[in-house]
């Protein structure tokens, strides 16, 4: 089969391009950095230069492939908020994800699937509400960029194309997110809970998230939005107690709220709220996951030596 990966040389996209590589697909990867095709595995990954802000030649690549997977976007924690980075948080899902969608309108054979990413932050700052699939979108500035997001993604269905929206929560992997952030200072005895501790994080094992992402694939009926999270998430402070316990270190000494609106501006808000996410939709169709247990999980990612599968700059 044929697979159109945009942002595939991102966290999520190099472990599902690894993934990929042993079933011997051919793999296309949109990337800003045009690179010769190089040997994966028995599999060619083949690069196709992109600007996810304007249309060009790599719409064609989208004509006959059967399944295009669309991963791009600015990470929200990367830098303080301002207008700008908010602008650019919103253009960098948006404007790529219309711009593919169009490619698929004008695509003379059309994808069967299109798996275009997204995340619980659709659901805004819920407390300790149980939110499934079906509860109600978020009012803050992240929920809307989310929702929105959704929706550019959703007009693949007008062309007779399958839609499925995976929403993400935190992400357990070696090589980056909030495990990369929270390795030193836990290492050196600083380590604890971040910002008020009450807040719950809907983790999720990186390999489960690769398996996720492919499931619509597997199941044909499968499709629209699903939370692609862990079945039992937990508070931010039984999270730093279990990272600690893993790395033998305790977890003692928090970080205020206000450091992180000081660091962060606007976007302190995304990491002090929570959800209590869970995988209805996934449960119901009898997904099997890897790691549903918080502490084998961190066990697995933190005894993990795999580098990045892949990585172009």
């Amino acid at each position: 089969m044929k697979f159109v990966v945009s942002g595939g040389t991102g966290l999520i996209g190099s472990h599902l391009l690894y993934h990929l590589s042993h079933e011997r697909h051919e793999i296309v990867v949109l990337t800003r950095s045009q690179r010769s095709a190089l040997q994966l595995n028995n599999a060619t990954v083949r690069y196709v230069q992109w600007n996810p802000y304007a249309s060009g030649e790599w719409k064609k690549e989208i004509d006959g492939a059967h399944v295009v997977i669309n991963l791009v976007g600015k990470n929200v924690a990367e830098q303080r908020w301002n207008e700008r980075v908010k602008e650019e948080i919103f253009n960098s899902r948006i404007i790529p994800t219309r711009l593919i969608v169009e490619a698929i309108s004008a695509a003379q054979t059309k994808p069967q699937l299109f798996v275009s990413a997204s995340a619980v932050g659709y659901y805004g700052d819920r407390g300790d509400e149980v939110i499934t699939e079906e509860s109600s979108g978020g009012d803050d500035f992240l929920a809307y960029v989310v929702q929105e997001w959704e929706q550019a993604a959703y007009k693949a269905e007008q062309f007779g194309v399958r839609v499925a929206i995976p929403r993400t929560g935190l992400v357990l992997a070696n090589e980056g997110g909030l495990i990369a952030k929270l390795r030193l200072p836990f290492k050196l005895f600083l380590g604890g809970p971040v910002g008020w501790g009450k807040q719950f994080l809907p983790w999720i094992h990186i390999s489960d998230v690769v398996r996720g992402m492919l499931y619509p694939l597997e199941n044909s009926l499968f499709r629209g939005v699903y939370n692609l999270v862990s079945p039992h998430p937990v508070t931010m402070k039984e999270f730093a107690k279990t990272f600690g316990t893993t790395l033998h270190r305790p977890s003692l000494l928090p970080v205020p709220p206000f450091v992180l609106m000081a660091l962060f501006g606007e976007g302190g808000k995304v990491i002090l709220s929570g959800q209590r996410a869970v995988p209805k939709k996934l449960s119901e169709a009898e997904f099997k996951f890897s790691f549903t247990d918080l502490s084998e999980a961190l066990h697995n990612v933190l005894s993990s030596k795999r580098a990045t599968a892949i990585e172009v700059n």
